[in-house]
């Protein structure tokens, strides 16, 4: 048996090769991150054996630039091992006792972990999972540049206009934002006319607005606060990132129809079976639906429920020594997204559903903080969850609060 280790980089990627006494066979070489590299790792390998399956070879699941290779190397053929960087970063630090890196380290100690047989395989998603969860990081990227646009224009409105809350809460609201986007402040506001106002109005339907609302907007425009410092610069700034919110609401409502679109023309049925079944539980939308199986596939891969909850990372850190135990914070390891989605949904549970308020009510009253006893919720959400998947069977009030 030969044992691979292949350290990722952009352009270059590193090997080691080991036998079953964890000697090097050959030196460690390198090859091109290329097609032509590619081609000349599976000569490397043909010289050595011709089986196949005489070789197993490890890399970090590093994405952007571990996947093309492992798509190759499993398409020749190669049984092929995607590695966490957190253990091979661990067993280097076992192993070598210096702090010593580089890449031709980093190929041997990957090989060295292979061969010791101590190591634990990355899961690997099928193609409707892993295009779930890119299209879940798309949507959640464009949504941080959302809230971000937002924060600007209102930080920026507060000074050119801060009257306009009076008519408008909201200033992103459809009415408010055709009202901004051609008076963005007080003092141009101030020139405005009822009529020119309301036709702006016109296009919207459902809009309230009239022409006493209009004489009250340019009223306190003229009284505003506001003394007309850079309002050109200011008011080219706010119209600006309003066509920047506008592009990226309409990217966002793009890639939500193609979520949607997926899920329901999907010939997975590990992704087509659960979906139902998951939207019966009350508080749990599609968003955190799609964030927690986009995140983590398949979830009865998972051998229990607690697995599933320490792969989310949804459990306190602990230290204990002699007779001292500390159990900290929220451990830091996990998948964040996921996480995120199940802490928020365990927020709307609380009000929307019976069985998961019982349980919030029932921690708090025992001393738990708001936030411990939420976090409790999101792990019996993601308890059900892991149940309603596993059994392929809706969501059962009655079997929420069963002591097991």
């Amino acid at each position: 048996m030969y044992y691979v280790g292949i350290d990722i980089a952009k352009e270059k990627h590193y090997v080691c090769i080991l036998d079953e006494q964890q000697e090097m066979i050959c030196k460690p070489f390198w090859i091109y991150s290329d097609i032509l590299g590619l081609r000349e790792l599976i000569k490397r390998f043909s010289e050595i054996s011709l089986n196949n399956d005489d070789f197993i070879i490890g890399v970090e699941s590093t994405g952007a630039f571990s996947e093309n290779l492992y798509e190759y190397v499993t398409d020749s053929d190669y049984p092929c091992v995607l590695l966490n960087s957190y253990q091979t970063a661990k067993y280097r630090d076992f192993s070598t006792m210096k702090k010593v890196k580089n890449d031709t380290i980093d190929a041997y100690v990957i090989a060295e972990l292979l061969s010791t047989g101590k190591y634990k395989q990355s899961h690997i998603s099928s193609d409707a999972f892993h295009s779930l969860k890119v299209l879940g990081r798309v949507k959640r990227s464009l949504a941080d540049k959302i809230k971000t646009i937002k924060r600007e224009i209102s930080t920026v409105m507060a000074t050119v206009n801060p009257e306009i809350t009076r008519v408008f809460p909201n200033i992103f609201t459809k009415t408010a934002v055709a009202v901004i986007k051609v008076y963005p402040t007080a003092t141009q506001m101030e020139k405005a006319t009822p009529k020119k106002l309301t036709k702006l109005f016109r296009h919207i339907k459902g809009n309230n607005f009239s022409e006493d609302k209009a004489n009250f907007l340019i009223d306190l425009a003229s009284t505003s606060v506001y003394a007309g410092r850079a309002y050109q610069a200011r008011a080219l700034m706010i119209t600006t990132n309003i066509k920047i919110l506008e592009l990226l609401s309409q990217e966002k409502d793009e890639i939500e129809y193609q979520i949607s679109l997926l899920i329901a023309t999907t010939n997975d049925e590990a992704l087509e079976a659960p979906m139902e079944n998951l939207q019966s539980i009350p508080g749990v939308s599609e968003k955190t639906i799609v964030a927690v199986i986009g995140e983590c596939g398949d979830l009865k891969r998972f051998t229990s429920a607690k697995a599933f909850i320490a792969y989310l990372g949804l459990y306190p850190t602990q230290y204990q020594s002699g007779n001292s135990i500390v159990v900290g914070h929220l451990a830091q390891r996990g998948i964040p997204i996921a996480k995120h989605a199940l802490y928020m949904a365990a927020v709307a549970s609380v009000r929307h559903n019976e069985q998961l308020r019982k349980i919030f009510i029932d921690k708090v009253s025992r001393g738990k903080s708001k936030k411990e006893a939420l976090i409790i919720v999101a792990k019996k959400l993601a308890t059900m969850m892991y149940s309603i998947v596993k059994y392929n069977k809706p969501y059962e009030p009655n079997r929420v609060l069963v002591s097991r």
